[in-house]
């Protein structure tokens, strides 16, 4: 009975394997499968509303949040704004309204009148996944400091 019992587990299992292997072979061919749809989560472009972590310095430790649809220019650079501070490696960096920002980052608009402009750092350890996968098909592979040394 118990010979009988295990076998039938695995004839179970077996079926399910066949009948996922089958669904996604369906799908592939179909042109519905997530690697064929971009849906698949890495690289995928995140919802505008998503929360992407900056700070003002690659150092600093006054993080704030804005929505994926109000950072614009995205780039690798060593300078950051603000107070114009040089990074000791490259580092991803982008522009922002100063007044969609959400959280304590060092910006005070005593330079001109809000709403302007500013250029704030982001980290990868600040921000999700999908985020830091996404900057990354657009800003590229991280370039060698030598790159930055005419600037």
């Amino acid at each position: 009975m118990r010979f009988f019992l295990g076998s039938s587990l695995l004839i179970k299992n077996g079926v399910v394997l066949l009948v996922r292997l089958l669904w996604t072979v369906a799908r592939l061919l179909g042109g519905a499968h997530p690697l064929q749809t971009g849906k698949s989560g890495r690289g995928r472009e995140p919802s505008g509303r998503a929360p992407v972590r900056v700070r003002r310095d690659w150092d600093d430790h006054r993080i704030g949040t804005v929505r994926w649809s109000d950072l614009g220019k995205p780039r690798w650079d060593m300078v950051s704004g603000g107070t114009q501070t040089r990074a000791p490696q490259p580092f991803v960096h982008g522009y922002v309204m100063c007044d969609k920002v959400k959280g304590d980052i060092a910006h005070s608009c005593i330079h001109g009148p809000s709403p302007h402009n500013i250029k704030v750092c982001i980290v990868q350890k600040d921000n999700s996944r999908q985020v830091w996968d996404y900057l990354m098909k657009i800003v590229g592979s991280r370039p060698p400091r030598s790159h930055f040394d005419d600037r």
